[in-house]
């Protein structure tokens, strides 16, 4: 009896519209998906159509997940089903070889958002940075990019982006330069997030004003010495959130005063001075929300702003006055 409850209720499911199911799939790592695909042919033409794949943490590579992953992105091919989603998190270096041309397959079902991750030591455990597979630069219907652990470099052959659908671009622990900045500020001209998180290989970050849509940025540095950045020079005129976190080291020279529009800004380990901080507030009146931590050589403060609704100042030590 039991038996057939299960049945009744496997089979009410299966009934559920194709975007429920999706809705239920898209909780659940590819693998884990692909399992429920056995269970009747309604639920494989849902994992076969299901726009979002999540292969999570491949800790052990083995050319048997290889092949899975190939006949996995083949079929979506061959029917061409649409991808919102793919995202895959590779701890052992070994599958980084593959990606290319899965990237090459997701980019061909006008891929919407991508986060791909991978995690490579040497014999003494220091991180190495892989190759980020070129195909990337060149993803139009990206959205959302989502990237940890590349060394990420211009495409070799033409030395040019094309991401201009792109909204959000995530990076963390990336070695990057300021031709790849440049590139970026003038070919994703629809980039509204901007986050790089623990960095390296810049020693200057500069945004023009050729990004018109940029509402937020980011910034976390690394420690010494792998962090040399000296100078952040940002002009994007409608930028309204500011996030400036050089958790070790000092960064030296900020210019953001053209930024009129900035609503929200927190600086940490900058060289501010009180007649820096002057201009700022004179440049920047529809600053609401302020932060400033651990700025060693500011020694007096003064404030004029009618907006300004929220201020904090932490570990500030040489703050005589404020």
């Amino acid at each position: 009896m039991d038996g057939n409850n299960d049945a009744v209720c496997d089979d009410r499911i299966s009934k559920l519209p194709e975007p429920i199911l999706h809705h239920i799939l898209s909780f659940l790592h590819a693998k884990d998906a692909a399992r429920m695909s056995t269970l009747s042919k309604v639920w494989d033409s849902a994992w076969n159509s299901l726009p979002y794949l999540d292969f999570g943490d491949i800790f052990d590579w083995s050319i048997n997940l290889n092949v899975v992953i190939d006949q996995t992105l083949a079929n979506r091919k061959k029917h061409k089903s649409s991808m919102q989603k793919f995202s895959l998190c590779l701890r052992h270096y070994a599958g980084l070889c593959n990606v290319g041309n899965w990237i090459k397959i997701r980019i061909a079902c006008n891929i919407k958002e991508l986060n791909l991750r991978v995690e490579r030591h040497d014999y003494q455990g220091n991180f190495v940075y892989g190759s980020l597979p070129e195909a990337i630069l060149a993803a139009k219907s990206l959205n959302v990019l989502n990237l940890f652990g590349f060394n990420i470099e211009l495409p070799a052959y033409d030395g040019t982006i094309n991401l201009s659908s792109l909204q959000e671009l995530h990076l963390s622990f990336v070695f990057l330069d300021e031709q790849f900045i440049k590139a970026m500020c003038t070919s994703c001209c629809n980039l509204e997030h901007l986050s790089l998180q623990y960095f390296n290989g810049l020693t200057s970050f500069q945004v023009g004003d050729t990004l018109p849509k940029l509402k937020k940025i980011d910034l976390v540095t690394l420690e010494p010495p792998h962090s040399v950045l000296q100078l952040v020079d940002i002009a994007a005129i409608n930028l309204e959130d500011l996030w400036i976190n050089n958790l070790y080291g000092s960064t030296n020279v900020v210019r953001i005063t053209a930024c009129k529009a900035l609503k929200s800004l927190y600086l940490r380990g900058v060289d501010v001075t009180s007649n820096w901080l002057e201009e700022l507030f004179y440049s920047l009146q529809n600053l609401v929300k302020f932060e400033l931590i651990r700025c060693k050589n500011l020694k007096t403060m003064k404030i004029a702003s009618d907006r300004l609704k929220q201020l904090r100042v932490v570990d500030c030590h040489n703050l005589i006055s404020a």
